[in-house]
């Protein structure tokens, strides 16, 4: 599966690594890449509940996800 989240706070290249970084933790992600400039989130995953675990994420480390 692929989802695409839009999300506030990003502001620059260090912003997205973050993101992608923290992302790539969870197990069931298999790629993800950030965009800091749309403020899109594209996420591989295999199981639809990983995308609650990776908005709970986004939000830890201090972004916002739009719903």
């Amino acid at each position: 599966m692929k989802t695409t989240l839009i999300t506030e706070g990003m502001h620059c290249n260090g912003c997205e690594t973050r993101m992608v970084n923290a992302l790539n933790q969870i197990e069931d992600i298999q790629n993800a890449k950030a965009d800091a400039k749309s403020g899109k989130v594209v996420i591989k995953h295999a199981k639809e509940e990983t995308i609650e675990e990776a908005k709970r994420l986004i939000v830890e480390i201090g972004f916002e996800v739009k719903e």
